[in-house]
């Protein structure tokens, strides 16, 4: 969050004046004062901006009170993009944040229509001087001066990406999809699904990184249970761009009609290495895969899934189980137990963590360092668990993995678990 701006303004200057922008630190030494009539304030601020963006004295802008619940405030930045210096403008609605670079050449003009428009305070900090324009209560602009209270610019961030990996601009997809507007702007209505594919894109990058994905000069990913096609669209786009790799991603779903949508677009859009196919998680020929991400995939769908990953020797293995219909009815409480898992609620969760934990063990018998942890979903539900398994070659390090899974099913009354049904021989190693 920004700071609210210290009200420095000089005793006989403070009735009928608006709040101010943003400020980054403490207020100035000395407060600051009407500038001498240079004419229109906003023009003087405007002119002021495209000075210290010449001459290297800029240090931050930050646009204040919105018009518009929507758009309450903006910052802005100076960056380098392609070793040209930009103002880098983000606009921070409620549910995410909108990121444009303009050359500094159209930067006060591209400012002068937000404060037209959108904004009506503003606060421009430089090493010389930070000036802040304010409206009364007449609505009348002014324009007030100040000692610096940043005495150093900071330093440029060369070309460095937005905070997410997926940048709704430069995803044509993402429009096709319907995520994005034409103008690159998610769709308020999309922002969850959005943020789970940014966050789903990190946990597969930093887990690829472990799983040695980088050094390869091939890759090969399948989505299985694919569904519109979001996320397979999102890694082939990530991996192509930010990678730089020979990239294959297949994306598999029982759906013939969203199949047939996804491979549309991806012929619209020519992406060359990514195509759809209908099948299921047990029966679709997947061929050589590095990376299997099964999402969603209802009850033992999941343990398919997890079981042609660990078939095919996956590198990485991704899946967010949606639902565990197999294991609630077998549920034996042993006596000791009974106390707290009486209850419907407590062991429908119980049994949720249960299979979600014999499956973790079950990919550790075959090589497989497992996690489980919570990831952000969409709208449809709150929080889902994503199992994820990163061989390491150590197989047998944990052969005592599948004797541990065996003993926790019989433990619970559990005489059929999918997964430990099709692993149920012993690895290599």
């Amino acid at each position: 969050m920004t700071e609210p701006v210290a009200d420095a303004t000089p005793e006989g200057e403070r009735e009928g004046e608006g709040q101010g922008a943003m400020s980054p630190g403490p207020a100035p030494a000395a407060a600051p004062r009407p500038r001498p009539d240079t004419g229109d304030p906003t023009t003087e601020l405007l002119r002021l901006l495209g000075a210290a963006l010449g001459d290297g004295t800029f240090v931050k802008l930050t646009l204040g009170k919105g018009r518009s619940p929507e758009l309450p405030q903006a910052t802005g930045r100076l960056i380098d993009v392609q070793r040209r210096p930009h103002l880098s403008l983000t606009l921070r609605h409620p549910t995410r944040d909108v990121v444009e670079n303009h050359p500094i050449e159209r930067a006060a003009a591209v400012v002068g229509e937000l404060l037209a428009e959108r904004f009506e305070a503003a606060h421009l900090f430089t090493t010389a001087a930070d000036h802040e324009l304010r409206r009364n209560r007449r609505g009348r602009p002014r324009l007030f001066s100040g000692k610096p209270s940043v005495t150093s610019a900071p330093p440029r961030e060369h070309d460095r990406a937005p905070d997410y990996l997926l940048d709704p601009r430069e995803a044509p997809f993402l429009v096709e999809l319907g995520l994005v507007s034409r103008e690159g702007r998610v769709r308020a209505e999309q922002a969850d699904k959005y943020r789970q594919i940014q966050h789903l894109l990190k946990i597969v990058d930093d887990l690829g990184e472990r799983a040695g994905l980088g050094g390869r000069a091939r890759l090969r990913i399948v989505d299985v249970g694919a569904g519109k096609g979001y996320l397979t669209f999102a890694l082939h786009h990530h991996f192509q761009r930010a990678r730089r790799s020979d990239v294959e991603v297949l994306g598999v779903d029982r759906n013939p009609e969203l199949m047939t949508l996804c491979n549309g677009v991806a012929a619209r859009l020519g992406l060359a290495g990514l195509r759809f196919e209908v099948g299921d998680a047990l029966a679709a020929p997947l061929g050589p895969t590095d990376v299997l991400v099964a999402l969603h995939a209802c009850d033992t769908a999941t343990d398919d899934a997890l079981y042609r990953g660990v078939e095919a020797g996956a590198a990485l293995i991704l899946a967010a189980p949606c639902c565990h219909k197999e294991v609630r009815p077998q549920l034996v409480v042993p006596p000791e137990e009974l106390a707290l898992l009486r209850h419907d609620t407590f062991k429908d969760r119980f049994t949720q963590m249960l299979t979600d934990g014999l499956r973790a063990l079950l990919l550790e018998s075959r090589g497989y360092r497992a996690t489980v942890s919570e990831f952000i979903s969409d709208a449809h539900t709150q929080r889902n668990v994503l199992i994820a398994g990163v061989l390491d070659g150590a197989g047998g390090l944990r052969h005592n993995r599948l004797e541990e899974a065996r003993a926790l099913a019989a433990r619970y009354g559990v005489h059929r678990q999918r997964l430990l049904e099709l692993l149920a021989a012993p690895g290599p190693g």
